[in-house]
């Protein structure tokens, strides 16, 4: 459903006002046409060693959630919201947009009425993709509204985030296209006769992605008959968190173990905004590049005004000389440059419209392929739980905290952007060609890399220098 139908049905509509942690490899491929470096088993044999979890970077940005101190609510009025006649899709949509309108014009009660009574009508999640997508969004903002100073979505259990993980991969490009992007960029940017690389991520998950970067590195020393450079993995994380913790003790354990010199740092933001990447360290002579997702833009937001915030992030990566700073954005709108941002009053309705859009595209996408696989709706549903249903919990956090492209940001920050070779659209497209279903599309678009199912756009992949 277009944006444009959203909005017609808006107006047409009337409403009365640690114990045991099991790890095992699930290796995304740095080069498609070698499967030597991609798979592994799905069942931990009883002599496996190997201490590192393979996890997406770009996914697990939930277990904190950037918090808003204007969303305020006063108590609710005694009389309840008059019972509404049908419970139908349309019927959905038009109160969860009005419930959106009520909170731009600062009318907090009556939006909190109209999602409770949203409860009522549909008490569980099911359905169509867009349905599922609208309820989602539904009991996200709904949690941020009664008490926005806790967590819209706890973190859940380290294995089953995991193993949902592994399932959103077996069904879904999306993880792998990240990440590969992401590689080829940096392996491409990085000058080969540097001796110290230092990378700066800003969205670290469990660190999965690094695995892949470094044994992608021991492979081209090997084939070289040169010794690798050293690595340097500098994790900015939202707090010390014990995840950062176990994703740099496997990470140091796996490069060791392919003979790499490799050391991480964790600077965690907490509440001190870009004042915490004073602690990030530079050595002279190493070469540097950083891996950015909204995530951290949120973030950091979350601790002043965002575009002053997102501003100074970007200064501070360009005073670092980075030879590449790659961008990935799996959130809505991820790539295309949107319309000058529309009047204050609009901006969260239609931020809010656009991820409902968004996820039930990638809702779409899993059905199709989980249908195809036969893996059947309780593992699209896990995957809702623990993987998309945080992601939309930060999304509707932001929802209206940044009206700025992207591609503006960079530009004015003093990055220009930096294209892609023939090799990485090449090998794009060809991960595509392994997904379990038909309808997933990779094109340039806007200066960026981007994955599409039917059209519509998933994740988007740029490359900024300075």
């Amino acid at each position: 459903m277009s944006k444009q139908n959203i909005e017609e049905q808006e107006s047409n509509v009337v409403v009365n006002v640690d114990d045991y942690y099991y790890y095992y490899y699930y290796d995304e491929p740095t080069s498609v046409l070698d499967s030597n470096l991609a798979g592994s088993p799905a069942i931990i044999p009883p002599d496996f060693t190997a201490t590192l979890d393979y996890f997406s970077t770009t996914d697990n940005c939930s277990f904190l959630i950037p918090q808003k101190d204007n969303f305020t609510l006063p108590p609710p009025p005694p009389t309840p919201l008059p019972a509404l006649i049908s419970s139908n899709h349309d019927q959905l949509l038009d109160i969860l947009f009005r419930a959106a309108s009520s909170i731009d014009s600062g009318d907090l009660t009556t939006a909190h009425l109209l999602l409770s009574h949203l409860t009522h009508l549909f008490p569980s999640i099911s359905g169509s993709a867009l349905h599922r997508s609208a309820l989602h969004f539904k009991d996200s903002l709904l949690s941020l509204l009664s008490d926005p100073h806790l967590p819209t979505d706890l973190p859940a259990d380290l294995l089953l985030r995991v193993t949902a993980y592994k399932t959103f991969s077996d069904l879904s490009p999306l993880p792998q296209f990240s990440s590969f992007t992401t590689n080829q960029i940096l392996l491409e940017s990085l000058s080969s006769s540097s001796k110290s690389l230092h990378l700066i991520d800003f969205d670290l998950g469990l660190g999965s992605q690094w695995s892949s970067f470094a044994e992608e590195l021991a492979v081209r020393s090997r084939f070289s008959r040169t010794s690798p450079p050293s690595l340097r993995l500098t994790a900015v994380v939202p707090t010390d968190s014990r995840d950062s913790s176990l994703a740099a003790d496997n990470l140091r354990d796996f490069a060791r173990a392919l003979g790499l010199r490799f050391s991480v740092d964790v600077v965690p933001v907490s509440n001190l905004g870009t004042s915490a990447l004073s602690a990030v360290r530079f050595s002279p002579g190493e070469s540097v590049a950083a891996v950015l997702t909204p995530a951290i833009f949120h973030l950091l937001g979350s601790a002043g005004e965002p575009e002053d915030t997102s501003a100074s992030l970007l200064r501070f990566l360009r005073r670092a000389s980075p030879r590449a700073v790659v961008f990935v954005d799996t959130e809505p709108c991820c790539c295309s440059i949107p319309e000058p941002p529309p009047p204050p009053p609009q901006s969260f309705k239609r931020r809010f419209a656009s991820g409902i859009e968004f996820y039930s595209a990638l809702l779409e996408s899993l059905d199709s392929a989980a249908s195809a696989t036969g893996l059947g709706d309780d593992s699209v549903r896990r995957i809702e739980r623990f993987l998309i249903r945080p992601r939309i919990s930060s999304t509707v956090a932001a929802c209206g905290a940044l009206s700025t492209s992207w591609p503006e940001m960079f530009a004015s920050a003093g990055f220009s952007p930096a294209p892609f070779s023939e090799f990485t659209e090449s090998q794009a497209e060809c991960l595509l060609r392994r997904a379990p279903v038909d309808g997933f599309d990779v094109e340039r678009k806007e200066g960026a890399m981007v994955l599409s199912w039917r059209g519509r756009e998933l994740a988007a992949t740029s490359a900024w220098k300075c």
